[in-house]
């Protein structure tokens, strides 16, 4: 249920962290908040994935992917690979005949899930295509 909405407004980017007072009949609270503000274009989060430690071939972590859109246009998600094709790397979740994310929206659109293989550190970057 939501208790509240915030509007931030800045004209720079950058992290801003802050707290909201909340006054009730009951108690009077301090609830802490984290704003991420950047500029226009196309976003996606986490920047950057960390599986973390895998002992064993037969672990493996996942996470998802969100994309948020601060065109003034749709966009249309055409295609997410890797270009070494991992074979302990797994995309899914993704639809093949592509994403719509109109202006101002965040869409999960892809679940990245890690094997465990070889020993080592293993790191690389995803390609993503869209129609811009």
């Amino acid at each position: 249920k939501t208790v509240i909405h915030v509007s931030f407004v800045s004209h720079i980017t950058g992290k801003f962290h802050g707290f909201v007072h909340l006054k009730t009949d009951k108690d009077n609270l301090l609830v802490p908040v984290g704003i991420m503000v950047t500029k226009g274009g196309i976003h996606v989060t986490p920047e950057v994935v960390d599986f973390q430690t895998l002992v064993s071939p037969l672990q493996s972590r996942s996470t998802w992917l969100t994309l948020t859109n601060l065109n003034q246009q749709p966009i249309e998600l055409l295609s997410l690979y890797d270009p070494k094709q991992d074979p302990n790397l797994q995309i899914t979740g993704f639809d093949q005949k592509g994403v719509d994310v109109v202006p101002g929206a965040s869409v999960r659109f892809a679940k990245v899930t890690y094997s465990g293989g070889d020993e080592g550190l293993m790191q690389g970057k995803l390609q993503l295509i869209i129609n811009d």
